[in-house]
């Protein structure tokens, strides 16, 4: 429906419940038309305007409609005012890709704001925030961080999974990520900070097999404080930390992590 002159200046497009995302390669999503008596969210990098084209019905689209497959009570959701769309690029368990029996959930904390069955290509998974009303408790609001769960339709199981990137809702975003299944570790630790000595900035990775109150700071050799790497409540998993000490001058410092009623050390080099 929309001249490609003008698709040059639109970003993404928002419908209720769907959305798509115009990309190098062409546009990506769930949301393949434009229905009357609809309303639609328009991202653009500039003023743009155009008139509707009728689309012949010959038009061979590249892209393959979803099939809106109705989603289990359970993981239902609330269509709400202000969402955001997450479209998941790759999704694997067990180095397998998803198949179209499996249903991808979101979730602000342990509320689920969204979910949609994996079709086969980018999927455009919504996550819904705060409206009025008390059925939208919990949604997501500026800031907050979206994970994810996948409903095996193999083993009939809630796969946690992982996020390639962190990303903070925010209302009308277009994300784009990959999933992978989350790995639980078995024990607390903290790993070899790589590179190390290092230039400007190192990475350690903290292992967490249940939620607890997790600590991880850089102190110098005189012992003081430096910075912060991370703090408060988290969640089992691994978590890579990153440290750009391009602030800061040549020498030891030491990588000390708390949690779980346990404390480890761990000397790093800085080399400019």
């Amino acid at each position: 429906a929309i001249p490609s002159d003008a698709q040059d200046s639109i970003i993404g497009i928002i419908g209720e419940n769907f959305s798509a995302l115009n990309t190098e390669d062409g546009w990506i999503g769930g949301l393949m038309d434009l229905s009357g008596a609809s309303g639609y969210w328009f991202i653009t990098s500039e003023d743009v305007d155009f008139s509707f084209n009728l689309p012949s019905f010959d038009d061979n689209l590249s892209r393959k409609t979803n099939d809106n497959k109705m989603i289990p009570d359970l993981y239902q959701f609330e269509q709400s005012r202000n969402q955001a769309f997450y479209f998941i690029d790759e999704a694997e368990i067990d180095g397998k890709p998803l198949t179209t029996e499996d249903l991808i959930i979101a979730y602000n904390g342990d509320v689920i704001v969204g979910s949609r069955y994996w079709y086969g290509e980018v999927t455009d998974v919504p996550a819904m925030g705060l409206d009025h009303g008390e059925v939208y408790s919990g949604y997501a609001s500026e800031g907050d961080i979206i994970t994810f769960k996948v409903l095996d339709a193999s083993s009939n199981k809630l796969i946690d999974m992982r996020s390639d990137k962190s990303i903070a809702w925010n209302s009308n975003g277009l994300f784009i990520t990959s999933l992978s299944e989350l790995v639980i570790p078995e024990s607390i630790s903290l790993t070899s900070a790589y590179p190390n000595p290092f230039n400007p900035v190192t990475m350690v990775e903290m292992n967490i097999p249940y939620e607890m109150e997790v600590r991880v700071a850089i102190h110098d050799m005189l012992g003081r404080h430096i910075t912060e790497l991370a703090t408060g409540i988290h969640g089992a998993g691994s978590y890579e930390l990153n440290w750009d000490a391009s602030e800061h001058a040549s020498g030891i410092y030491f990588v000390k992590m708390i949690a779980g009623g346990q404390t480890s050390i761990q000397k790093i080099m800085l080399i400019k």
